[in-house]
C-alpha cells in the first residue's frame, strides 16, 4: 500500500537537506554565515535521518513480498541508475560552469577531480557505493548513500536466511549495540562520514533504519496521532535544547513518532490531502542527487547578488531540475522493474554480481587505508 504520509515525509526530508546546503553554500560563495550560524547542521540532520526511517519502514514492510534476489535486485535498479546519470549529467554541468567561471572557477569540480580526485583508478570505486573510506563523492552527498546500500545488505541477508519474521527481535538487538556504543564510548562514532564495512553498522545513524523497521508492526496499534505527532516533535526539541551522546537515537525517536502519527494520521483518513507534496516526495531522491550541483551553480553565477535572492533562485531552480530529472528517475525506475520481472532469473545475477562486489569492494576498503 502507498501511503501520502510517506511521500510528505520525503519531500520535508529532501527539503530540509536542500535548505542546509543552502546555508552551507552561502557561507562558502557569498560570506553570509549567518543562516548557517542560526540553524548550523540541524536541518540536514533531521532530513537525512527522516529519509533513513522511512526507508527502514518501507524495507520491512517490502522485504516480506518478495524473495531475495527480487528484493536486492529491485533496490539495486532504484538506487544506482539514478545516481550514474546524475554523476554523468553534473560532470557535463560542471564543464560548462566552469568555462563560464573562469579564472575564478573555485569550488567548481573538473571530471578528473569529480572521478578520480587523486588521480589513482580506485577513486572510480566511489560509484559503487560501497563503504570504503573516501573522502569526498561526485555529487558531494554520497556518504549517506552508503549506510542506505549497507542497509538492503542486510535486510537481504535476514530474508536469504529465511529471519524475516524475527526482523524486529534482531533490530531491538541491534538497536541494543548502537545505544551502547553511542553513549558508553562515544569515540565509536568517530569517522560516521567515512564507514568501513566493519564500522557502518555501528554508528548512531542506523538508529533511523531499526526504528523505521518497527514500524510495520507498531502501526498496528491505536495511535493518537495528533499527539504521537506533537510528542515526537516534542522529543526533537528536546535534544536540541539539551544534546547528549545520544542525541542522534533521541532525533531519530522523535521523526520517527511523526513520521508514525502521519501514517496513523492517513490511515484514519485524515491527512489532508496534498499531491504537490506527495508529487515531490516522488522527485526526493532526485533532488537529493542534484541539489549540490544546482545550488553551487546558481550561487556561483549570481556572484554578489543579495543572499536573500539567491537563496529563493536557488531553491526555485533545485526544484525545477527535480522535477524534471525526478520524472525521468521514476519513469526510468518502473521501466526497468518491469523488464527484469519479466526473466526472475535475472534477479539471481544481479544480486549474486552485487553481493559479490559490494564485499569484495568493501573488504578492499579495509586495506586501502
Amino acid at each position: 500500500m502507498k501511503f501520502d504520509s510517506i511521500q510528505y515525509v520525503r519531500a520535508l526530508a529532501a527539503l530540509l537537506v536542500v535548505f542546509y546546503h543552502e546555508a552551507v553554500y552561502l557561507q562558502r560563495l557569498r560570506g553570509a554565515s549567518y543562516l548557517h550560524d542560526l540553524v548550523g547542521g540541524r536541518p540536514g540532520v533531521y532530513g537525512v535521518i527522516a529519509f533513513f526511517i522511512v526507508s527502514g519502514y518501507l524495507m520491512a514492510d517490502i522485504a516480506p513480498k518478495y524473495r531475495p534476489a527480487t528484493f536486492i535486485a529491485h533496490r539495486i535498479i532504484r538506487i544506482y541508475p539514478a545516481y550514474w546519470f546524475c554523476v554523468a549529467l553534473a560532470a557535463f554541468y560542471f564543464i560548462g560552469l566552469w568555462y563560464l567561471t573562469r579564472p575564478n572557477a573555485d569550488y567548481v569540480p573538473s571530471i578528473t577531480g569529480m572521478l578520480l580526485r587523486s588521480g589513482n583508478p580506485i577513486e572510480l570505486l566511489r560509484l559503487t557505493l560501497v563503504p570504503m573510506v573516501f573522502p569526498d563523492y561526485p555529487l558531494g552527498i554520497e556518504w549517506t548513500l552508503l549506510y542506505e546500500t549497507t542497509f538492503y545488505v542486510i535486510i537481504f541477508t535476514v530474508s536469504l536466511l529465511g529471519a524475516l519474521k524475527f526482523l524486529p527481535y534482531l533490530a531491538l538487538v541491534w538497536l541494543g549495540v548502537v545505544v551502547f556504543l553511542s553513549i558508553g564510548y562515544p569515540a565509536s562514532q568517530a569517522g560516521w562520514t567515512q564507514p568501513t564495512l566493519l564500522s557502518v553498522p555501528l554508528f548512531s545513524l542506523n538508529a533511523a533504519f531499526i526504528m523505521g523497521i518497527f514500524g510495520p508492526s507498531l502501526i498496528q496499534y491505536r495511535w493518537k496521532p495528533l499527539w504521537t505527532i506533537l510528542g515526537g516533535l516534542a522529543i526533537v526539541a528536546l535534544e536540541a535544547f539539551f544534546p547528549t551522546n545520544g542525541s542522534t537515537i533521541q532525533i531519530s525517536a522523535g521523526i520517527f513518532c511523526v513520521v508514525l502519527g502521519l501514517v496513523a494520521l492517513e490511515k484514519a483518513g485524515q491527512l489532508p490531502s496534498n499531491p504537490a507534496l506527495v508529487r515531490l516526495g516522488g522527485w526526493s531522491y532526485a533532488m537529493y542527487l542534484v541539489h549540490v550541483p544546482v545550488l553551487l551553480g546558481t550561487f556561483k553565477l549570481m556572484g554578489q547578488a543579495s543572499a536573500v535572492l539567491m537563496f529563493a533562485t536557488g531553491l526555485f531552480l533545485t526544484l525545477v531540475v527535480s522535477a524534471l530529472v525526478g520524472s525521468i528517475d521514476v519513469a526510468g525506475y518502473y521501466f526497468l522493474k518491469r523488464w527484469i520481472d519479466k526473466y526472475p532469473k535475472i534477479h539471481t545475477w544481479i544480486a549474486a554480481a552485487f553481493i559479490v562486489m559490494f564485499f569484495t569492494f568493501g573488504i578492499v576498503g579495509l586495506y586501502k587505508n
